[in-house]
């Protein structure tokens, strides 16, 4: 400093920045002993002078106040970059996508968030930068022996990030956190193919495999500390070893057939369950009417029978009469025949040919005519018609003989 310089001990100007001369080429600090190294703040008090003096606001005469002036200046110029580079290195700009992880010393301190951010300068304190929004994926397969002691070839892809919140798990807490993510994923996956079915990786519900593997994985990476996120699990293809490919072809197209087997069987049951129901219900139906017809029926005839007891009480012999010339009317009624009291005489009777034929019964159908208790069909008349022929050529042959 230049109270401390060679050739400034005796010069009157040249006085301690605090005013007081110097004593022997030494700064007299004004303490017991003299000789002792100054304080801090008389040091900073001392620096800020020396600055000002340089800069032209201190106060100075003749040459040696500008050989002191330039002597200071190459100081203020370190000085100066000194804290240029202190500041520009304590200043870091972390992007929305990153985030910084702060180390003090060699060790852990805090995560930065994105924006301008400051911190201790180099080398006191370092600033690693982290992506976070990056997704990393990793594709892996391998065979896996399932519960049903079945061997499959298991294609899987696993997409993962770094987590936010856990950077320095990621950055500090395993050596290695790919080959660590990919480790764990193939543990996981042995373990969900060892504790399902082989229908029920391929067939079922692969989903839920998804799924569970997702969460299995995530449970152990958090475990671990690797400060990983998975973001996606997917089970891309199960097939068999190439070896046994054609047999596991054959099988699953024996599974697919079966379907297709069930499904139509269904689509049967629920066309014919429905029309078997409505044939049920119409013959419930009917015979339920059956039912309350015959009880109708059955009622009326009842009552019927209730009013003649009571007439046939009051006049047996009419009601009797009544009833025989009723019953013989309903039987007789219909018949084609008819019936001649012989003790009336010999008087001649017109019979009504065209009413009685109009009150013939209908034919059965149009080859058969019902004679009251014999219906007579074409094929029963055709035998008689020869016969009759074949006796009338046989007559007509013997006239011819006899005549002869």
């Amino acid at each position: 400093m230049p109270w401390n310089e060679p050739g400034n001990q005796n010069s009157g100007d040249d006085k301690k920045p605090n005013g007081n001369k110097p004593n022997n080429g030494r700064p007299n600090n004004n303490r017991p002993g003299g000789n002792k190294p100054p304080e801090f703040d008389q040091i900073l008090s001392d620096l800020i002078n020396s600055i000002k003096r340089t800069l032209g606001f201190g106060s100075s005469s003749g040459g040696s106040g500008g050989s002191a002036k330039s002597n200071q200046a190459p100081v203020l110029i370190l000085i100066i970059g000194l804290l240029g580079l202190a500041i520009y290195s304590s200043a870091y700009q972390i992007e929305q996508a990153e985030r910084g992880v702060v180390l003090v010393f060699g060790e852990y301190s805090h995560t930065m968030q994105p924006g301008l951010r400051f911190t201790l300068p180099r080398p006191f304190a370092e600033v690693l930068k982290v992506n976070v929004d990056t997704i990393r994926q990793e594709d892996n397969s391998g065979q896996m022996l399932t519960e049903d002691k079945n061997l499959i070839e298991i294609d899987y892809s696993l997409q993962y990030r770094i987590d936010e919140e856990r950077v320095n798990d990621y950055l500090f807490s395993v050596t290695n956190p790919e080959n660590t993510v990919k480790q764990v994923s193939e543990s996981v996956m042995r373990q969900v193919a060892g504790t399902r079915t082989l229908d029920f990786i391929i067939n079922e519900n692969r989903t839920a495999v998804n799924q569970e593997a997702r969460a299995e994985v995530q449970t152990m990476l958090n475990e671990y500390k690797t400060g990983v996120q998975i973001t996606q699990l997917n089970i891309t293809e199960v097939h068999p070893p190439s070896n046994v490919k054609e047999a596991f072809d054959d099988v699953v197209k024996a599974r697919e057939d079966q379907k297709t087997f069930i499904n139509q069987a269904k689509e049967y049951e629920n066309a014919r369950i429905p029309e078997a129901e409505g044939k049920v219900l119409k013959i419930m139906q009917e015979a339920e009417g059956y039912k309350q017809s015959i009880i109708a029926e059955a009622t009326g005839k009842a009552d019927r029978f209730n009013l003649l007891r009571a007439e046939y009480e009051l006049a047996p012999e009419v009601t009797r009469q009544r009833l025989f010339l009723e019953t013989m009317e309903g039987v007789l009624g219909d018949t084609s025949k008819v019936v001649m009291d012989q003790e009336a005489g010999n008087s001649m009777m017109y019979l009504p040919l065209d009413q009685l034929m109009k009150n013939q019964p209908k034919r059965m159908n149009n080859d058969s005519i019902d004679l009251g208790t014999t219906v007579v069909t074409p094929e029963m008349m055709q035998p008689n018609i020869s016969t009759k022929s074949s006796t009338r050529t046989n007559r007509t042959t013997n006239r011819g003989r006899g005549g002869r």
